[in-house]
């Protein structure tokens, strides 16, 4: 029932590449008038686009094979709900960290639109790090399971 999904995912990364692919040429043309600033800022925007393709593929593979197809796909894309969590909260984290540099960078960073950032910033820091400990709790959790188990 979620395959529609999925293939929406993947028109959107295609359309995502054919983006990045067209933007790539029109950067070069400008590469050479560019200022430092400019490029510090140009280098952000293009690592941000290739981290949010990756989410975009990593949500693709990551909750397809477990949750969509009977059989699992390869043993290293077989991955717990929670650990696909903190996957993508941490590209999550990624992208926003590259967006509040590119903040920073630029000639006058307004100071409450930072803070706010920066609060908001925290609040993904803060979510991924307790996805991290329910995570752990889980693992330990099966480790005592088994344990119980065998005995």
């Amino acid at each position: 029932m979620l395959q529609p999904f999925y293939l929406g995912l993947v028109d959107v990364l295609v359309l995502f590449g054919l983006a990045y692919t067209r933007e790539i040429p029109h950067s070069a043309a400008e590469g050479s008038t560019l200022s430092t600033e400019d490029m510090k800022i140009l280098a952000s925007d293009y690592v941000d686009l290739v981290i949010v393709a990756n989410l975009v593929k990593r949500i693709i593979t990551g909750s397809y094979n477990p949750f969509v197809k009977n059989k699992h796909g390869r043993s290293n894309e077989n991955i717990s709900s929670v650990m696909l969590k903190i996957k993508i909260s941490t590209s999550v984290i990624v992208v926003c960290f590259i967006n509040r540099l590119r903040c920073f960078v630029s000639a006058h960073p307004d100071a409450e639109v930072v803070r706010v950032k920066l609060l908001i910033f925290g609040a993904f820091l803060a979510t991924a790090f307790v996805l991290g400990i329910l995570e752990f709790l889980h693992v330990k959790s099966e480790l005592i399971e088994a344990q119980l188990q065998d005995h």
